[in-house]
């Protein structure tokens, strides 16, 4: 009996995918050496979102036949998805340098290229986002949707202590925190919305814009809830060993019905191709503004460096960032000197995905914060936060999701001593 692929089968609809899969997984053992079925059949499990399986498979079919085009495209998406965008890239410029890739076939795949190189760029800063899919007339897409609910030990991001000393002229005075401002735990609902759209212009430049949304509701501690909301563009123009990139971006945070935060960001930066890394270095510019305590208000301007690393299925990224935020008015404590670095880790795990995000970040006040706070002593605070999570397929575009995350911020000031930690559960969307 011959083995499925070998006669260059196209994919059934996605409502018989499933049935397919199942019936490809028996004939494992007969056709488990012929390279068309082992293309074929991670071709089916790509497209039912299982890229972890996928990839072994078409590793394995490129093993036995190195000039398989199809498998080495179907491997380039499994890669993507996985987060390793760097091998992926290389696999699509391989099967470009063929001279039998048909001209309509190789202007997609140079469209996903540029794409790739765009997201690469933006998924070091938003956790290696994936689920590309041609939007038509050119573009390229990226949506993900996720609702999870959990609980939450300090909504509120409140001091750590109950209790704080304050220095008065006649002495030291203990000041008993009112419950409202002390850390609420309870239970809450998290929905995360982000989507991306890259679309490739001529010398392998690219635009990319991308939207974020995050709300957070509780039923327990409705004054804590919040929406946070941000939107941006990026130009990618390609150079000699790398590429250079140049983007704009909005945010917002409304908390507790406030309009909080707002900020403008401008970014400038310039990457460079190596082996298993692409190291980068630029500028950030960005106005903060805090809309009910104007006298927060700053600019901040800085120098940013990192890396994006691919080790086989393991993808990290590493950006610091160091600056100084100009106070605007006559702010508690003056300017600031900033610095903060951020470490994400991705990698399969038992048929899912696992995603590791820690943050470091450091400030330094320039002048006393308030004579009642160790005698007008300058502000130093450090935080540092980790969140895991664990995203498993169960469906196609569909996955259950797990997180754990913890925060802890130490100041030489009580008043900014801040711990928390949180569970979520939920289902993530993505096409």
């Amino acid at each position: 009996r011959a083995c499925p692929g070998d006669a260059d089968e196209r994919l059934p609809p996605a409502d018989k995918l499933g049935a397919l899969e199942r019936e490809l997984a028996q004939r494992t053992a007969e056709c488990g050496s012929q390279p068309g079925y082992l293309a074929y059949h991670g071709a089916v499990l790509n497209a039912l979102g299982r890229p972890g399986e996928a990839a072994a498979l078409l590793e394995q079919a490129l093993l036995l036949d190195p000039q398989r085009a199809g498998a080495q495209i179907e491997y380039a998406a499994a890669l993507a998805a996985l987060g390793d965008s760097a091998s992926a890239a290389t696999l699509l410029r391989d099967v470009l340098e063929r001279p039998d890739v048909p001209a309509a076939l190789r202007a997609q795949l140079e469209r996903r290229l540029n794409a790739i190189d765009v997201l690469r760029r933006q998924d070091a800063l938003t956790g290696f986002s994936s689920w590309r899919k041609q939007a038509g007339t050119g573009w390229e897409s990226a949506a993900s949707l996720t609702f999870k609910v959990g609980r939450d030990t300090n909504l509120n991001s409140a001091p750590a202590h109950n209790v704080l000393t304050l220095t008065l002229p006649e002495g030291d005075a203990l000041l008993l925190l009112a419950d409202r401002f002390r850390p609420r735990a309870g239970s809450a609902a998290l929905l995360d919305a982000s989507g991306q759209l890259v679309r490739a212009a001529g010398g392998g430049a690219a635009l990319q814009l991308y939207g974020e949304a995050r709300v957070r509701e509780s039923p327990t501690a409705a004054e804590t809830n919040y929406h946070q909301l941000q939107a941006g563009g990026a130009w990618s123009q390609p150079l000699n060993s790398g590429s250079a990139l140049f983007g704009a971006a909005a945010s917002e945070l409304v908390y507790g019905g406030n309009t909080l935060y707002r900020a403008v960001r401008f970014s400038a930066s310039r990457d460079w191709q190596a082996n298993h890394c692409h190291p980068s270095l630029g500028l950030e510019g960005e106005w903060r503004r805090y809309p009910v305590a104007r006298e927060l208000d700053g600019r901040f301007g800085g120098l940013s460096g990192g890396a994006t690393c691919s080790f086989g299925a393991d993808r990290l990224a590493l950006r610091v960032r160091g600056g100084r935020d100009a106070a605007q008015t006559n702010r508690a404590g003056g300017d600031q000197s900033q610095i903060d670095a951020r470490l994400v880790w991705a990698r399969p795990l038992g048929g899912g995905r696992l995603r590791a995000d820690l943050l470091w970040y450091h400030q330094q006040d320039s002048s006393g914060y308030s004579p009642l706070l160790e005698n007008g002593a300058a502000r130093r605070l450090d935080r540092a936060s980790a969140y895991l999570e664990y995203a498993y397929p169960v469906a196609p575009g569909w996955s259950v999701v797990a997180s754990v995350e913890g925060l802890a911020q130490r100041s030489n000031l009580a008043l900014f001593d801040i711990s928390g930690r949180a569970f979520y559960l939920g289902v993530r969307w993505t096409k």
